[in-house]
């Protein structure tokens, strides 16, 4: 008997003690409701300036086991110019909020970590978002489940709702995606990992064809932090299996395989980054036109000067922006341009290097690749402003490396399959391709852009000190830019005149 009383006993303090645990995180969630508002609002004016919204929380119901809260973007009054949203119009949020330390949405799925609170998401049926309700057959199109901890951090599955959608001839079919998604209290890492399987949109264009875009596998994910510079530092990925234009059931474009791969990181002065794009197979009508790649590097890019230019560009644009209808559009496109060009000194004081190695393209027939360098110096002290273009060039241009090298059957092979996209024959498009090839070859030597060797259509370029250096000949840049009439300098006489093209051969029909 004593026993059972000491057990009924412990049980009733551990409710006790798990009510009063409860009542009182749900009091402490309550009081960060605004501070987590502000840091949205904050977000909102970072990366969508223009859209004239606003986040704000209403209706707060709070028990001692759950809450209810609306969260809610509306057109915000302050903001001037045209608004995403109209006056009175809101995209609303249903949460409700299951307290800690053990709240039972995550006991449900047996997760025993303590916690501030669970909560639950889902879009509110409201007039703004009325036609996307009619879509979904009147179910959220988003909900998510999120685990806040005690420190503030947020862990959270969004899941986007598979649609299924035709009116008239257009048609959405949508596999649904999923989201993992983990945000520090104050913003200062965030990650993400999502997919979707499918995305098919079938529409009519303007000739009256169904035209039917379709995506396969798609998949995103990100993992990013603030630098010492306070600079989102990190990386990031997007693959898709297969993107697919169809043309009244036949498949006019296929791209297979597409890839992107960013990462950015930094030591004690500088960032650096690479971007890396690639992708497997690119079939035009059946065609292939073979695979290709790109890689893009930036180094030596001082962190305080690119963090002092996304202040000072970010603070002159929305002082622009906030002139609103005010402004005349192209005078606002004007402005905007003067903007990045006077601040643009400040992304040169670290004297950055951006490459290009390689970005280049492969068939059966071989593999084309140009390569870029260029070392861009830093402003100098008291330095004097530039009378010409050619004096700018001087001041911000340290050194310029660039090579080509195109395979003259890789490019006769591309020639080919173009051919017998426009009608020809595979012999006359083969004779065709070969035609335009040599000839380009031949104008690239006439004009010394290009040289041929081994088969092959070249190109290099060097450029330092005011000096330029292509295919091996020496000039200065006032030199080479008079070959071809750039800076002002007048061109170069012919020495040489082209013969007459060839006349082209006509498809059979």
């Amino acid at each position: 008997m004593k026993k059972s009383l000491v057990a009924v006993s412990v049980i009733v303090i551990l409710g006790a003690a798990w009510t009063g645990a409860a009542w009182y995180t749900g009091k402490q969630f309550e009081q960060r409701m605004g501070e987590m508002v502000a840091n949205a609002n904050s977000q909102i004016q970072t990366y969508l300036p223009k859209a004239g919204i606003k986040l704000v929380y209403q209706d707060y119901q709070r028990n001692i086991f759950s809450s209810k809260v609306r969260y809610v973007l509306q057109a915000d009054p302050a903001a001037k110019g045209e608004k995403a949203l109209k006056e009175g119009d809101e995209i609303a949020f249903i949460e409700t909020i299951d307290h800690g330390p053990f709240p039972f949405a995550q006991l449900k799925k047996f997760n025993l970590i303590p916690s501030m609170a669970s909560v639950h998401s889902e879009l509110e049926n409201t007039p703004a978002v009325k036609g996307l309700f009619e879509i979904t057959k009147g179910k959220s199109l988003i909900n998510a489940d999120s685990r806040i901890s005690y420190s503030g951090d947020t862990s959270s599955t969004v899941n986007i709702i598979p649609v299924d959608f035709q009116k008239n001839a257009s048609k959405l079919q949508f596999g649904g995606a999923t989201f993992d998604v983990d945000i520090a209290k104050d913003l200062s890492k965030i990650s993400f990992d999502g997919s979707s399987n499918s995305l098919i949109v079938t529409s009519q264009n303007q000739w009256g064809q169904l035209e039917k875009i379709s995506l396969s596998d798609l998949s995103m994910s990100s993992n990013t932090s603030k630098g010492k510079f306070q600079l989102g530092m990190g990386d990031q990925k997007i693959t898709a299996k297969q993107v697919a234009i169809n043309v009244d059931g036949k498949d006019s474009a296929v791209l297979e395989g597409f890839s992107l791969n960013s990462t950015f990181g930094e030591d004690d002065k500088n960032i650096h980054g690479q971007f890396d794009y690639t992708l497997d197979a690119l079939k035009i009508q059946g065609n292939d036109f073979g695979s290709g790649k790109l890689s893009i590097k930036v180094d030596r890019i001082d962190g305080a000067a690119l963090k002092q230019f996304s202040d000072v560009y970010n603070q002159q644009a929305m002082q622009l922006l906030q002139q609103g209808e005010q402004i005349d559009p192209a005078v606002y496109q004007q402005e905007m341009a003067d903007i990045l060009v006077q601040n643009l000194p400040l992304l040169l004081k670290g004297g950055p290097v951006i490459s290009v190695n390689p970005l280049s393209w492969k068939n059966a027939k071989g593999e084309s690749s140009f390569t870029l360098q260029v070392d861009l110096n830093a402003p100098q002290p008291n330095q004097a402003p530039a009378q010409t273009e050619d004096q700018l060039i001087s001041q911000w241009l340290k050194k310029v490396d660039a090579t080509l090298i195109i395979p003259v059957p890789m490019a006769t092979e591309i020639a080919t399959q173009s051919g017998k996209l426009q009608g020809y024959s595979a012999e006359e498009a083969q004779k065709l391709a070969e035609q335009q090839v040599q000839g380009l070859a031949a104008m690239g030597q006439m004009f010394k852009l290009t040289t041929l060797k081994d088969d092959a259509i070249r190109s290099s370029f060097h450029y330092a000190d005011n000096q330029v250096e292509l295919n091996g000949q020496k000039m200065t840049l006032q030199e080479f830019a008079g070959l071809f009439g750039l800076l002002g300098a007048p061109s170069a006489p012919e020495e040489v005149q082209p013969d007459e093209p060839e006349s082209v051969p006509v498809p059979a029909q």
